[in-house]
């Protein structure tokens, strides 16, 4: 795709992908694509760019998969981001003392996000490989390290 910047690009992959996964006709993709970027692709590069999407996605997904520590370390990076998220909630809701609209909305993005933090830590204990039966944490070759509730920092 040479034609296009850096930019064009991006818009590109987000509407093929995005586009692909609503099982939208290659005719339809080409069309959004078309009306986002002023220019008109074919059903080859449309092919193409969608070979690229599985090719890095995979890639992705390969580097997470072997890497257990680095998928661990992303998954904490999603708490940490929402932990940071409900905290400038809570100062949005404290600065609007007279607000009730801002206050409530603050409230119901808190509560979306209480849900969200629960479900990671619910599924946080498979994520690290941690068992409740036998306390230990399985490594990616198999082996268990006897570990306690404590060790785990999530």
């Amino acid at each position: 795709m040479p034609k296009f910047t850096r930019r064009e690009r991006l818009v590109i992959l987000n509407i093929v992908a995005s586009l692909s996964i609503k099982r939208l006709a290659d005719y339809e993709i080409i069309e959004e694509i078309q009306n986002k970027t002023n220019h008109r692709i074919t059903r080859q590069t449309l092919y193409n760019i969608r070979q690229r999407i599985k090719k890095d996605s995979h890639v992705w997904y390969q580097r997470l998969r072997e890497g257990n520590y680095e998928y661990i370390h992303e998954f904490k990076e999603r708490i940490n981001e929402i932990h940071d998220l409900m905290k400038r909630h809570y100062e949005i809701i404290g600065n609007n003392k007279d607000n009730p609209t801002v206050q409530q909305r603050s409230l119901e993005e808190l509560h979306k996000l209480s849900i969200t933090l629960s479900n990671l830590y619910d599924v946080a204990p498979s994520i690290v490989g941690y068992s409740k039966q036998n306390k230990d944490f399985t490594e990616n070759n198999g082996n268990s390290i006897p570990i306690s509730q404590k060790d785990i920092i999530v």
